[in-house]
């Protein structure tokens, strides 16, 4: 049976090469894997019983964290245990490359935030960010802004603006999906058909990415009525045709107070789709190669 690699065991468990590596060379260490010469490294028949002193370390922890993690993905500790083992057969993970810096542009600085994260734990990079309407000026300003950068990553949402704003030899730039989560998307396919939902985000422009965002999803049962939380009167036109608003995690405190008693109000915070992550992540392993 060929085995997965350390790259593949940080996709699968949503964490960076680095700390893969890390993990299994301590599992090693501590007597958990066995290497057998000229076969591989498998796990260990009998684990050591570690020190009750030493019972809170960290990579216990870790352990632990993994091990959850791979039920909530339905994947089996059998699995895991496989994939533990995909190792050299001297027993040394396989060097781990520095993380590739990149940009991330997006409109505001909670998703900035929210995909920097996503992005970091996924795939072994270093993300700064910056927000669309500061790009222009600070690649004008500062002419060697985009150079210690090896790509530049946003959302199919801003991607002409990105592109608009990259200079003569700037870093190639990527678009992600960004759709709605799956509780958003699960709770909107059960409203029936020709139900009218409101979409609020904080700005007209906001509002109309939210749109793009569910009819990605094929939801186009619905009948979506937009508002904007710096439009009050779109706000109240709304409200005449339906209690149902999905917002923006940006806009929730400010759209919350507008609603009556008898709203249902959900919450949308988007995420990167996975498809594009691995794509992210091909292009990456190219880079490195090159």
């Amino acid at each position: 049976m060929q085995l997965p690699t350390v790259r593949q065991l940080a996709g699968f468990l949503r964490i960076n090469r680095n700390t893969a590596a890390r993990a299994l060379a301590d599992l090693h260490r501590e007597g958990h894997l066995q290497s057998q010469p000229g076969r591989g490294t498998f796990v260990a028949d009998r684990p050591p019983t570690l020190p009750p002193s030493r019972a809170a370390r960290p990579l216990e922890r870790l352990v632990d964290e993994m091990l959850e993690r791979t039920r909530r993905l339905g994947f089996t500790q059998g699995d895991l245990l496989a994939t533990l083992a995909a190792r050299t057969p001297d027993g040394n993970a396989s060097a781990a490359a520095p993380p590739t810096k990149v940009l991330l542009v997006e409109c505001n600085w909670a998703e900035l935030s929210r995909y920097g994260a996503e992005l970091e734990a996924r795939l072994p990079l270093r993300v700064d960010r910056i927000l669309v309407e500061d790009l222009p000026v600070r690649v004008a300003g500062e002419p060697g802004l985009l150079s210690s950068y090896q790509i530049v990553v946003t959302t199919f949402f801003h991607v002409h603006e990105v592109k608009r704003a990259m200079p003569p030899g700037a870093p190639p730039v990527v678009a992600l999906l960004s759709a709605a989560n799956i509780s958003t998307l699960l709770r909107l396919t059960e409203l029936p058909e020709g139900t009218s939902v409101g979409l609020v985000c904080n700005t007209p422009k906001g509002s109309q990415n939210l749109l793009r965002s569910v009819q990605s999803a094929g939801l186009w049962h619905l009948n979506p009525v937009l508002a904007s939380t710096d439009d009050p009167w779109s706000v109240g036109v709304m409200l005449e045709k339906t209690r149902t608003v999905v917002c923006s995690e940006l806009s929730m405190a400010q759209i919350a107070r507008l609603l009556p008693a008898d709203a249902e109000l959900i919450v949308s915070d988007r995420t990167l789709d996975r498809g594009g992550l691995d794509m992210l992540r091909d292009m990456l392993d190219r880079l490195a190669g090159c």
